[in-house]
């Protein structure tokens, strides 16, 4: 009981300075904030995330490519996303709001995305058709870089090197939550996914393994059908996580459950 009880504390008192205000530059579509850059894509979406290490000499990237949605009208054909408007339409000292929107031949896709002075970073997406369609498959990827993948936490397993792949169902969202930490000594990205999104039916699922030269978080789900203005939508959470001093004393095994106190 003492054990448990003095790791507890030792989570609240790390998740406190981790939560420590920051302040925010921006320069063009690029946030800085702490250690962390992070460059927006027009879509909204994140395009790159740079990260000094703990010399703060070296940068590295976190991202093998942005990350992006596939929307698969057929084995061999998916709408071509065109985005633009993108705009930072709030900023103070705790937040910077974004919206972008992006659209196809047969979909409109709406982002928002917004930062928060503690580090996190919430979407919220809407996807709506321009007249009935059947989508085969929808995939939203978040490719690694591999060398900053080393770990894994979270999606039910017990933390610690990350296994060749992992899986989870959207059936077994009570029992696991869609949580996950990935990362290396140095840097790392938490993702979550909310119990709001409408665009991942029962039959959804997530995967993660290595893809050609990126380690790829796969969230797919297939036979989506909309009906014509019918919207849904994707929402999640993310934190860019360079591995300062409260972080590191954090175990591999611990860091789901601690971004997810600190995303609540």
């Amino acid at each position: 009981m003492r054990k448990k009880i003095l790791l507890l504390c030792f989570l609240l008192s790390s998740l406190a300075v981790f939560a420590q205000e920051g302040s925010f530059k921006i320069n063009q579509q690029v946030i800085a904030f702490k250690a962390t850059r992070l460059e927006i894509n027009n879509d909204g979406m994140p395009k790159q995330c740079y990260v000094d290490d703990n010399t703060g000499i070296k940068t590295q990237q976190l991202l093998f490519e942005p990350m992006h949605f596939h929307f698969y009208t057929s084995a061999k054909a998916q709408e071509k996303m065109n985005g633009t408007g993108f705009e930072i339409t709030a900023q103070n000292a705790d937040s910077i709001v974004w919206n972008a929107n992006s659209t196809s031949a047969n979909l409109k896709m709406t982002v928002q995305g917004k930062m928060l002075s503690k580090g996190v970073l919430s979407y919220h997406i809407n996807i709506s058709a321009i007249k009935d369609l059947l989508l085969t498959n929808m995939n939203f990827h978040i490719p690694f870089e591999k060398s900053a993948s080393k770990y894994l936490s979270g999606l039910g397993e017990k933390g610690g090197l990350r296994p060749d792949t992992v899986r989870w169902q959207r059936s077994n969202w009570k029992k696991v939550k869609p949580n996950v930490w990935i990362g290396n000594d140095s840097l790392g990205l938490y993702f979550s996914l909310s119990n709001s999104t409408t665009l991942l039916p029962i039959g959804g699922a997530m995967q993660i393994n290595v893809k050609g030269g990126s380690m790829l978080l796969d969230v797919h789900a297939d036979q989506i059908t909309l009906k014509k203005n019918e919207q849904l939508s994707f929402d999640f959470n993310l934190i860019v996580t360079p591995q300062r001093t409260a972080e590191l004393q954090v175990p591999v095994k611990k860091k789901s459950k601690f971004y997810q106190k600190l995303a609540k």
